[in-house]
């Protein structure tokens, strides 16, 4: 009985932090649970043991697991609450880079209220981890209140020496991923060589999940970044007259009506081994052959989606800014020259079509300021046809031409933004799955394969079903029209990338999606028909195939397309960096570049060019 109290007196006094070695002791166990959790959990690291990986990734776990033992006094407590916590926010990471092929970035926070208030909507993309998630949580509520009940009755340490670690692990902290003194270097570029601010998915990859999170966290305090200014300016110089054409141009008489479809994932499956181009997108295929077309570079993966349709509405590269995750929180702005807001200036109406929530990625509030003067949202959709989850493509271009036969005679703009094949892929088709009878699947797939193609491909098949009886309704018009359809991101078909594979070798986050113009007159025999472009080229397409007029920024993108293809499509990155440059330039400025490449006028940037 006596060596028992003695047994029970000792580990309490270890437990409570009641004297130096047990306070070493607690330190050493929280260092050692944090590296465990990050080397168990953290694929990128157990590769291979590097030491500097290791302690640059499990020190802000430790601190973390410090800070609460220090809100507490309880160290088993202690050490459940920041494990389970880490746990989680991994196995967030790994459903997000599955989806996305993104991982967690600090830009994730301004989407939690998204998150919670559409919380059956990204449930489906936990699949089998939701279930899983729930009993762990039930159990790890369980172990806590045991931890707790148990715990409680130790002797935890004193005031001063919780308050001591408490401030002491949320300074450094805060330090830490602001990157403050000392810790700039520790997450420096010398300290993680792998880290691509441009590139976070391979970034991970090299540096580990929470080094690669303190470093990105730390780059995000800069906003936007300083552009080049002499570059642009030197460039816009150099292509003086080229400029001036375009600035010049006079508008045609007559102004054609303009719709613009984002399709939800849409993305020819040719790019795929055992898949011929055009095998499941006939429609597509016949038209874009008719049309200006090509294979289309897009922001994100798997979702994201206002990243691209930002690109195609303002012209500005996302790779622009890279700490930018989700531009409708913080970048876009109603000063912005918009496709719509220049459109507006010549005279069209501008009209937004998607059935879907109007809150969802912020868009209620964004899309007016972006330009939009009307917009039609799910609950204009009541009653619409559905393929599945969503409003069917079919009947969302039905509601799109009722629309444009309305007897408005004015020059009208619509941008229409799909629903139907939004993932995740692996629902249940049921009767949709019929539309696959002419189309087999490839062989090759696993059951998880088999499955998400499935899903995938009877909508992709329905939807270009869809598109080729728009086109057809829509050019047959007596109206000028022109129509711009491209597909926003590739779906995160995970399993079915592994199981086939690309044509090219290249990884899914590298494949291109697909874009076509075409017009029911003819279109300039100038532009190439075969062009392969990112998304944010589009606006100056869509304005040279109009012959409609450009000014600032617009004016120079188009203007370094033209340069660039003049050069027979060769030192792409130097072009790029002009184009990203450009759109840094105007975007601090707040205002439209003037014809010289200079800022006019100073709103946002306390340093813009004034001249």
């Amino acid at each position: 009985m006596t060596s028992r109290l003695r047994i029970g007196s000792a580990m309490r006094t270890l437990l409570s932090g009641g004297s130096i070695q047990a306070t070493c002791l607690h330190m050493l166990l929280i260092a050692l649970i944090s590296v465990i959790l990050v080397e168990r959990l953290d694929s990128s690291l157990t590769m291979g043991f590097h030491i500097g990986l290791v302690w640059r990734n499990a020190l802000p776990v430790a601190l973390f697991i410090l800070l609460i033992y220090g809100l507490c006094g309880r160290l088993l407590l202690s050490l459940m609450l920041g494990s389970g916590i880490t746990w989680l926010v991994f196995d967030v990471n790994a459903v997000k880079e599955l989806n996305m092929n993104l991982p967690l970035l600090p830009g994730d926070l301004v989407l939690v209220h998204q998150v919670l208030g559409n919380i059956g909507f990204f449930a489906h993309y936990t699949g089998h981890r939701l279930v899983w998630l729930v009993l762990a949580a039930l159990l790890f509520a369980i172990v806590t209140g045991v931890i707790w009940k148990v715990e409680k009755h130790w002797q935890r340490g004193g005031r001063i020496s919780r308050a001591t670690w408490t401030c002491l692990s949320l300074a450094a902290l805060v330090t830490m991923y602001q990157g403050d003194g000392f810790w700039r270097d520790v997450y420096g570029d010398e300290a993680l060589p792998g880290f691509q601010q441009w590139d976070p998915i391979l970034s991970v990859q090299q540096t580990g999940f929470m080094a690669g999170m303190v470093r990105t966290t730390q780059e995000s305090r800069i906003s936007i970044p300083q552009a080049d200014k002499p570059l642009v300016a030197g460039f816009a110089q150099s292509h003086a007259d080229e400029l001036n054409m375009r600035m010049t141009r006079k508008a045609p008489l007559e102004l054609p009506d303009i719709v613009v479809v984002q399709s939800e994932a849409f993305f020819d499956p040719g790019v795929l081994k055992s898949v011929d181009y055009g095998q499941f997108v006939p429609n597509f295929q016949r038209l874009a052959a008719t049309g200006v077309s090509g294979s289309l570079t897009t922001p994100t993966y798997g979702g994201g989606t206002i990243r691209t349709e930002f690109e195609t509405l303002t012209g500005y590269p996302m790779r622009a800014f890279p700490s930018i995750m989700y531009p409708y929180y913080g970048l876009a702005s109603g000063w912005m020259p918009t496709v719509p807001h220049r459109l507006e200036s010549f005279g069209y109406s501008t009209t937004l079509f998607h059935p879907f929530r109007a809150g969802f990625w912020n868009r209620r509030q964004v899309m007016p300021e972006l330009g939009f003067q009307h917009a039609y949202y799910e609950k204009d959709f009541a009653g619409a046809a559905r393929a599945g989850e969503f409003v069917s493509d079919h009947a969302l271009f039905d509601f799109v031409l009722a629309h444009f036969d309305e007897g408005n005679m004015g020059a009208q703009y619509a941008m229409v933004i799909t629903m139907e094949n939004h993932g995740p892929w692996d629902y249940d088709v049921g009767p949709l799955a019929k539309v696959l009878n002419e189309h087999p699947l490839p062989p090759g797939l696993s059951a998880t394969g088999t499955r998400e193609m499935t899903y995938y491909l009877s909508h992709l098949v329905n939807g270009d079903a869809a598109l080729g009886d728009f086109a057809q309704r829509l050019l047959a018009r007596p109206r000028w029209t022109l129509l711009l359809f491209y597909g926003d991101h590739l779906p995160a078909l995970d399993a079915a990338y592994k199981d086939l594979g690309f044509d090219d070798g290249k990884r899914r986050g590298q494949q291109h999606t697909r874009y076509m113009l075409l017009s029911n007159r003819p279109l300039d025999p100038q532009i190439p028909r075969q062009l392969d472009l990112s998304a944010y080229q589009l606006p100056g397409l869509l304005f040279d195939a109009v012959g409609l007029p450009e000014d600032g920024y617009l004016a120079l993108a188009s203007t370094i397309r033209t340069a660039w293809e003049q050069d027979h499509l060769q030192h792409a990155e130097q072009y790029r960096q002009l184009q990203f440059n450009a759109a840094l330039l105007e975007v601090s400025c707040g205002h439209k570049l003037s014809a010289t490449g200079k800022c006019k006028r100073q709103v946002f940037s306390a340093n813009a060019d004034n001249n």
